[in-house]
């Protein structure tokens, strides 16, 4: 399986310091969020152990309701209903998310999917779809163990809301090791837990599939420092290699053995997440979303109408993907947050 070369076109991302847009990015994300949402859940259960992830036969295709209300303080609560269960309350605070200008977000908190369940370790990604979509994908970790039980996409509408969602949607036909090939460039923008700090470097992606072997390449271009503004830029290519999950399976993913990760495919989105978490040891959990946007013309989806200038040539394909990479230190410190969009520029 050899890796395509790097093609760098793309949208130019355009952000102020953070210190100038940090309040504005958190109203974006507060007015954004508190909402009612309905959904469907797309769920695996992963068996850390043995290094497999099934079908979630307890979750996968329930309909939800989400109920979120913001409080005077910035917190959001949420009431989260399936149709056929208990409802689940939750609060998020605001200072445990870091936040996005056009309503993203990300955060880890103590939650659960199952009402009466010990909660567990939750990596939680916001992504903003459209004006009135989202995703929400969870990393879910068993609180004593550190082992990874479930991912989770909770793919959401918001109440009310006509069925044209601005001009762009979750495309849910990339559900494949095979539909998420192709080179992607863009832009990245990398925070501090705090949002004290944004840089944005040139980020380019590449995914791809011969069946058996899946490979993943990011060139990065960025300072040495990261935020400092003095810093000489420098060229960083990461590449992995992974093994296909066994055909016939409700949902595809991808076992990077060397790194202890899972790369999940549901519909439209991915996660990318560790089996298991070592108090010891640094980690990452990255997440995704394709979104189609049929109009360039018309209305972009909100991450480029409100964050990306097109500049010389930004490529014709209608699609797109938007990532969150949250780095963590040992003892789960986070380190920092990068959000990136991207273009297609090669698919398979």
């Amino acid at each position: 399986l050899q890796p395509a070369r790097l093609r760098h076109r793309a949208p130019h991302r355009i952000v102020q310091s953070a210190s100038a847009t940090d309040a504005t990015e958190r109203e974006s994300y507060l007015q954004y969020n508190a909402h009612a949402w309905r959904g469907v859940c797309r769920s695996v259960v992963v068996d850390a152990t043995r290094r497999r992830v099934d079908y979630d036969a307890d979750l996968d295709g329930k309909r939800y309701s989400a109920a979120v209300k913001r409080r005077t303080n910035g917190d959001l609560e949420e009431r989260f209903s399936w149709d056929d269960d208990d409802a689940i309350e939750t609060t998020l605070p605001s200072k445990d998310v870091v936040c996005d200008f056009d309503g993203s977000y990300s955060c880890d908190r103590a939650s659960s999917l199952v009402a009466g369940t010990a909660p567990s370790f939750t990596i939680e990604t916001g992504l903003a779809v459209s004006d009135e979509a989202r995703i929400r994908i969870l990393a879910l970790y068993d609180g004593a163990t550190g082992l990874l039980k479930r991912i989770a996409c909770l793919d959401e509408q918001r109440v009310g809301a006509t069925e044209s969602t601005g001009g762009a949607a979750l495309a849910a036909e990339v559900d494949d090791v095979f539909a998420v090939s192709g080179e992607w460039a863009g832009d990245a923008t990398v925070r501090r837990p705090d949002n004290s700090a944004c840089r944005v470097l040139k980020q380019d992606f590449v995914l791809r599939c011969d069946g058996e072997r899946f490979y993943r390449g990011l060139e990065m271009r960025m300072p040495g420092d990261l935020f400092s503004t003095d810093a000489k830029t420098e060229r960083t290519l990461l590449e992995s290699y992974g093994e296909v999950s066994e055909p016939g399976l409700a949902y595809d993913s991808v076992v990077f053995r060397e790194d202890g990760a899972v790369l999940c495919i549901l519909p439209g989105c991915y996660a990318l997440c560790p089996f298991a978490l070592d108090e010891e040891k640094a980690f990452f959990v990255e997440a995704g979303c394709f979104v189609d946007e049929d109009d360039r013309q018309g209305q972009l989806p909100i991450s480029v109408r409100k964050g990306i200038m097109m500049e010389g040539d930004p490529g014709t394909s209608s699609r797109f993907l938007a990532r969150s990479v949250r780095l963590y230190a040992p003892k789960r410190e986070l380190k920092s947050v990068t959000t990136s969009y991207h273009q297609l520029v090669d698919g398979d």
